[in-house]
């Protein structure tokens, strides 16, 4: 479904100081639309300044107390934004309870921005029983989960059911239907449950979409309630309406597997296969060995790495086509992040590395700065580190070793290097094991397929190799 760019009326913007940096007329015309509802939903791309303009809009409402919500990540972009908006009172909620509502009791009454991460209500539920006059969820598909009362997702319904007293609420996010339009529906009712006239997801799915293979489909008739609906109460703007970054050029380098490799790796693929098909259906064991195969793809038996035959693509591209070069460099698992770094810093690359126990309040700030001034050639990570709110732009390229399975992950991963002040096209590699579950995993991406029509597709071609006819229909 196609959501034309809302077209509000044009408002008079009050006398505010709005010095230091200028705003863009697409930005302005943001910041208009944030001023024309009471609860604005910026469906922007990154880096076109929807932070900028959250901070502008909520300046002009002379909010007062302020709580952002984002992963940890976008808070350290809220940060650098805040510092540079010179704004004041800032309050970080970071660590343990005790420290949180030590710094609550403490700094509630003086503090302005309160920031919090995502998962910060578990820690800190008493957050709810705080008063604030402004709420912003940022990255906001953390609360597109389905719940009941009762049941379904505990962050999605904690956010759903507090902050109603907020004058004002926000949902901000570059991407977010990235499953279906039923990703829609939570984070609008975050703002305003009278937004739609469904009471709860179930209804709203039960009533607008069909499922077929797993896959939600709007039914005849619905898109038209759907479109009005967010046409009227979104903002949606991307980076090619407003001609701001290149495109982004996909391509495959495909690597073989060793003979010692290949040799267990099809063991395992003969047990993944005959494991699913034994019951027809996903179980933990079928699961394990999946990801079995995708851990041999990245070199590793277990622990034990096997196989440098991506390390040696790697090194050749940074050798030849992207000497010189700053370059991202993405894998999945932690051991993979660990084994390219040092691999490269034996080469004598500058390389940074960020994985999920690096900090997240000091050395990935640090790591990450360092890497734009051009003081590193190569930052490895694990895209679901720095998906959100981080700035890799420095780079234009970055190269998958192994890519993560979600879409949205991806998806938001490859922004981090689009530069939005050029038209310079963005180079994504994915280095790819050929004849292996790796060609499934980015035909599932490039599909949006679910999970569970990845697995059947894996085991279908692999009965068609085995000569396995029995369990899955063809």
């Amino acid at each position: 479904m196609i959501v034309p760019i809302l077209k509000h009326k044009r408002t008079l913007l009050p006398e505010v100081n709005l010095v230091r940096r200028p705003l863009r007329l697409y930005q302005r015309v943001m910041l208009q639309y944030c001023l024309s509802v009471q609860h604005p939903a910026l469906f922007v791309q990154m880096r076109l300044g929807k932070t900028l303009v959250t901070i502008r809009s909520i300046r002009i409402r002379q909010g007062r107390k302020i709580l952002i919500v984002a992963p940890y990540s976008a808070l350290y972009s809220w940060s650098i934004e805040l510092d540079l908006e010179q704004e004041q009172n800032t309050i970080e909620l970071y660590g343990s309870r005790n420290e949180r509502l030590q710094v609550l009791d403490d700094q509630y009454e003086t503090g302005k921005w309160f920031l919090l991460n995502k998962e910060g209500h578990r820690i800190l539920p008493e957050i709810a029983d705080f008063s604030f006059d402004i709420v912003v969820m940022d990255e906001s598909t953390f609360i597109k989960a389905p719940y009941s009362s009762r049941k379904g997702s505990q962050v999605t319904r904690f956010y759903c059911q507090n902050f109603r007293d907020a004058m004002h609420r926000y949902v901000l996010t570059g991407t977010p239907a990235p499953e279906s339009e039923l990703d829609y529906f939570n984070q609008l009712r975050f703002l305003d449950w009278r937004l739609w006239r469904e009471q709860n997801y179930w209804e709203f799915r039960h009533k607008h979409f069909g499922l077929i293979n797993h896959t939600a489909y709007i039914k005849p008739g619905s898109s038209k309630y759907l479109e009005n609906v967010l046409s009227t109460n979104c903002f949606f703007l991307s980076r090619s309406d407003v001609k701001l970054g290149g495109k982004k050029v996909y391509e495959k380098r495909f690597v073989e597997l060793t003979d010692k490799v290949r040799r267990v790796y099809e063991k395992v693929e003969k047990e993944f296969v005959l494991e699913y098909m034994s019951i027809e259906q996903e179980t933990i064991y079928a699961t394990t060995k999946y990801v079995w195969l995708r851990r041999l793809c990245g070199g590793f038996a277990d622990t034990e790495f096997i196989s440098y035959v991506k390390l040696k693509e790697i090194e050749m591209l940074l050798s030849t086509e992207l000497k010189g070069e700053q370059v991202v460099i993405a894998a999945k698992h932690v051991n993979e992040v660990l084994k390219i770094s040092k691999y490269l810093t034996e080469k004598q690359y500058k390389v940074g590395t960020i994985y999920g126990k690096i900090d997240k309040r000091k050395k990935r700030p640090e790591i990450i700065k360092s890497f734009q001034l051009g003081k590193l050639d190569i930052i490895v990570v694990q895209p679901d580190t720095v998906k959100h709110g981080t700035n890799l732009s420095a780079s234009d390229t970055i190269i998958f070793y192994t890519t993560p399975d979600g879409g949205e992950t991806r998806m938001q991963f490859e922004d981090r290097v689009v530069d939005t002040s050029t038209n310079d096209s963005s180079l994504i590699i994915d280095i790819v094991c050929k004849d292996t579950v790796e060609e499934d995993v980015l035909t599932n991406l490039i599909k949006k397929e679910s999970r569970q029509d990845m697995m059947k597709r894996t085991v279908q071609r692999l009965q068609r190799k085995y000569n396995l006819f029995q369990g899955i229909a063809q």
